[in-house]
């Protein structure tokens, strides 16, 4: 894992941020041979865990890539606006010295904290415990993605053969 990703994921697990990985990551760290050069991740969006994820955030460097506040996810009304009236899915972060350093948290209800944790798998990750979407769920979400991107047909392909080895 590249050392950028490492250092974001430790640094949100450390801070005590309640996330889950997603999408390229997830798929990487459940055995997918693919690159990926963002964070996805679904954060629970209540004041004190939004309070900590500010704090790491700031700890990274990363600043939102639109002139909005990282604190206004934590408003309903904002990500439901961001969602229907901007088409937005995720808010996005960056270290502008660093543009490889890139952070998304999800905004689409469809890739909510609370569907993304259930069934959710443990890594270790450096000395952190970092939780990750599990491969049946990145299945349906990437199968609900229209159109199908090419990268997403082959990650469903390979999460299926890693789900069917691992059964037998």
């Amino acid at each position: 894992m590249e050392n950028y990703l490492k250092e974001m994921l430790v640094t949100l697990a450390d801070a005590g941020v309640e996330f889950v990985v997603g999408r390229g990551v997830a798929c990487v760290l459940h055995g997918v041979e693919r690159v990926t050069l963002d964070l996805d991740v679904a954060v629970q969006l209540n004041a004190p865990n939004l309070d900590r994820l500010i704090g790491a955030v700031e700890r990274l460097n990363l600043q939102p890539r639109v002139p909005v506040s990282l604190a206004d996810i934590g408003d309903p009304d904002f990500v439901r606006s961001m969602v229907t009236e901007k088409g937005a899915l995720v808010f996005s972060l960056a270290d502008f010295k660093n543009p490889l350093r890139h952070l998304d948290i999800f905004l689409s209800p469809s890739l909510s904290f609370e569907r993304l944790s259930k069934g959710a798998k443990w890594f270790d990750i450096g000395d952190a415990k970092v939780r990750v979407a599990s491969k049946e769920l990145l299945i349906q979400i990437k199968n609900e993605i229209t159109p199908l991107r090419p990268k997403d047909v082959l990650d469903v392909q390979e999460l299926s053969r890693l789900i069917e080895e691992e059964s037998r």
